[in-house]
């Protein structure tokens, strides 16, 4: 039965990987949730039935992308998904803390995209900079042809020029911290789902969320990133920008573990949980506010137990 079972485990994973690419691919831009659940089941089937199965389903899903004809395909996804399914359940399940584990598995996989690009580019003899810098124009010149063909006043046209050629900027110059924190959000992801489907099967060690800081010794690295990007020149303000780009998003997610410490602490609804979330992503100026909550909490510790003075 239990030799059944692996085998189950590992065709259903396979099956679930294939049909999440599928289905990402299908629906384009609105697939984006989709194409982030797509190192899941493998992840899942490890974290349940260990290293073999949820390699193997690793394995077999990058033969069948292979045997279809996908070979770039099946290398994005051993390389993107592929290797995070195996290497963050590995280190969970050895009683790694989930932030630890989150930490280890983000350096392997940028470790190996990075000498998969730096791969490329001398197969074509071009630097990984410039790989980049082609990809983000090509992009920028389709979206802004979309945009010539759309009925836009002249005006309004050339204030989203200018909007997208400055995010093409920002794009080029940031790209290793924007994959850092892409791959990041992503294994996150896989951390709160894998913890939510646990169900007492497995475990996910680590501390909880909303007890959850950045290291303290961080702060003077985003203070020297500040001046950095104010007073810095060339490569220096490059290289303070990309720290910016990364140490941000962690102090967004210190910000929001306190405001799910008060959630708790107020035992407020999943209801109303949910909702408070998906403001605080969306909603401007929410996220910048809930960043500076992240940085202040160094020296507010918002979450200390507050004593009542009796008067």
């Amino acid at each position: 039965m239990t030799g059944r079972q692996g085998v189950l485990f590992l065709a259903a994973g396979t099956l679930v990987t294939l049909l999440l690419q599928v289905a990402a691919g299908a629906l384009g831009p609105a697939g984006i949730f989709l194409n982030l659940s797509i190192p899941l089941p493998a992840a899942y089937v490890h974290m349940r039935r260990g290293i073999l199965s949820g390699g193997g389903v690793v394995v077999l899903t990058t033969a069948a992308l292979f045997a279809s004809g996908e070979a770039t395909g099946a290398l994005g996804y051993l390389l993107q998904f592929g290797l995070a399914s195996v290497i963050l359940p590995l280190l969970l399940r050895r009683g790694w803390p989930w932030d630890r584990a989150v930490a280890g598995t983000l350096l392997a996989v940028l470790f190996a995209a990075g000498i998969a690009l730096a791969g490329y580019g001398a197969s074509r003899s071009v630097a990984v900079t410039e790989l980049v810098d082609r990809y983000v124009h090509g992009e920028v010149e389709s979206v802004l042809a979309l945009y010539q063909q759309a009925d836009i006043p002249p005006a309004q046209l050339e204030e989203l020029r200018t909007v997208v050629r400055h995010m093409a900027d920002f794009l080029v110059n940031a790209w290793p911290a924007l994959m850092a924190v892409v791959t990041g959000a992503i294994l996150l992801l896989m951390v709160l789902i894998l913890s939510a489907l646990a169900a007492g099967r497995y475990e996910v060690p680590g501390g909880a969320f909303r007890l959850w800081k950045v290291p303290e010794k961080l702060i003077w690295l985003l203070i020297l990133a500040g001046f950095g990007m104010l007073y810095a020149p060339g490569l220096a303000q490059r290289l303070a920008l990309n720290v910016l780009t990364v140490l941000l998003p962690l102090y967004f997610l210190q910000g929001l573990a306190v405001i799910s410490y008060y959630f708790q602490h107020k035992r407020i609804s999943p209801v109303f949980k949910g909702l408070g979330y998906l403001l605080i992503v969306v909603l401007n100026p929410l996220p910048i506010i809930v960043t500076a909550v992240g940085v202040f909490d160094l020296w507010a510790d918002f979450r200390k137990p507050r004593i009542k003075k009796i008067s």
